[in-house]
């Protein structure tokens, strides 16, 4: 007996009779008829009570029934899935990020996507970016979405995301918070505290871009704590630090935060999505279509 037999079964009782079951499958009828009874004979009960009239479940057919339904129901309910996983509209994906990302603007994307493909499941996974992009090569991540321009990673594939602007975080009391914006000359004898965590290296070396001279270097402490710590210290007095906007929002921590310029205008930092190109998670694919339709 295979799936075959209890697809005539169903549409059989379903019907009340095999030869409009026969029809359904778009068959002869004496072949729905025989098919019933290798089944009957394999079982070595009967399911049908055969008349003029049609066919009527015996009441062990009536079990049988309600079992192979399921049956039945559950296998084209798989056969569905796993075409919808194959064209991509269902599965799982992975998306790597590292913490004090610019978090609003992904979890507004993310959330977006899952309201548009409910059956598409995305985690979220944080961790540092030495860990998300060794996830990248294993394949334990899909898609990683990091800071940086999109040549950064060139082993890589990578399209450019959102941008933000980068601020000073300073003590409320600082003479420069009494300033609407600032410019990096203004910044050059300060003391800056950064993160271990990312995005700190990233900071630190636009710090070094922006503020480092031949007989010049800024005094750049590095610490190992998060940015709310960080911040923390900032208001404490022990220095200022540069954040991504999205941190503007944490103004209970007794800071205040002031967008950065230079001669062309507002200091920028931009992100990027990378995926190894060998990927071939199908879900990958929906996600970077609607990654590219939002740009």
């Amino acid at each position: 007996m295979d799936l075959r037999h209890l697809r005539y079964i169903v549409a059989s009782a379903r019907n009340g009779s095999f030869s409009a079951a026969a029809h359904e499958f778009n068959v002869r009828q004496p072949i729905i008829s025989k098919r019933i009874k290798e089944a009957e004979e394999e079982l070595g009960v009967s399911l049908f009570e055969r008349s003029t009239s049609g066919a009527r479940l015996t009441r062990v057919g009536e079990a049988f029934v309600d079992q192979a339904r399921r049956l039945v129901d559950g296998f084209e309910q798989l056969c569905e899935r796993t075409k919808a996983c194959g064209a991509g509209t269902c599965g799982h994906l992975v998306v790597g990020f590292y913490k004090s990302l610019s978090t609003g603007a992904l979890v507004a994307l993310v959330r977006a996507f899952r309201r548009r493909h409910p059956d598409i499941d995305v985690e979220l996974l944080e961790a540092p970016f030495i860990e998300i992009i060794a996830g990248l090569y294993s394949g334990r991540v899909d898609l990683a979405v990091v800071l940086g321009d999109a040549g950064r990673c060139p082993i890589f594939e990578s399209i450019a995301l959102w941008s933000e602007h980068l601020v000073v975080a300073l003590p409320v009391d600082h003479p420069l918070a009494e300033k609407t914006l600032i410019y990096w000359p203004e910044l050059k004898d300060e003391r800056f505290l950064v993160s271990h965590h990312d995005p700190g290296p990233d900071i630190r070396m636009i710090l070094v871009q922006h503020l480092a001279a031949p007989s010049d270097h800024p005094q750049i402490v590095t610490r190992y704590l998060s940015r709310e710590s960080i911040l923390s210290e900032v208001a404490g007095g022990e220095g200022i630090s540069l954040q991504c906007e999205s941190a503007a929002g944490l103004t209970s921590l007794g800071v205040v935060f002031r967008p950065l310029h230079d001669g062309n205008g507002a200091t920028r930092l931009g992100y990027i999505a990378c995926w190894k190109p060998d990927n071939a998670n199908p879900v990958l694919t929906t996600f970077l279509e609607a990654l590219r339709s939002r740009n």
